[in-house]
């Protein structure tokens, strides 16, 4: 079965492309455009890896979610994307496990992807 990972991502484009990309390397990808749908998505069935923006318009960013999905979800991984030079200090600081900047490019994501899916680091 397919790893599962929760896309937030409030840009159209950019959560089709990463959709698209992590679907054909073997993901099953739900995406979002809010904290709060994937709150309830969270709420309603379990996913191996969050992978959330960090500048989400509406009320919660994705280091918001971040930390609040992992004191009631400790298991799911996470990654924090953004194009602000901070990310990776403000990924740490929410809990993600790990961070991402979009300039960056795809093969930096799927890598990150592939290291937190895998059997190995100990998601449930």
């Amino acid at each position: 079965m397919a790893d599962k990972i929760l896309l937030v991502e409030d840009d159209y484009e950019q959560a089709l492309l990463f959709s698209r990309v992590l679907a054909a390397s073997g993901y099953a990808v739900i995406d979002t455009a809010t904290a709060e749908e994937a709150r309830v998505k969270l709420a309603a069935e379990p996913f191996d890896l969050l992978l959330a923006d960090w500048d989400l318009g509406g009320g919660m960013n994705g280091d918001a979610l971040i930390s609040w999905a992992k004191t009631r979800y400790p298991g799911l991984k996470s990654i924090l994307f953004s194009n602000h030079l901070e990310v990776d200090e403000i990924a740490k600081a929410c809990g993600a496990d790990a961070a991402f900047r979009k300039v960056d490019g795809i093969a930096p994501l799927r890598q990150l992807v592939s290291r937190l899916t895998s059997p190995d680091a100990g998601h449930s």
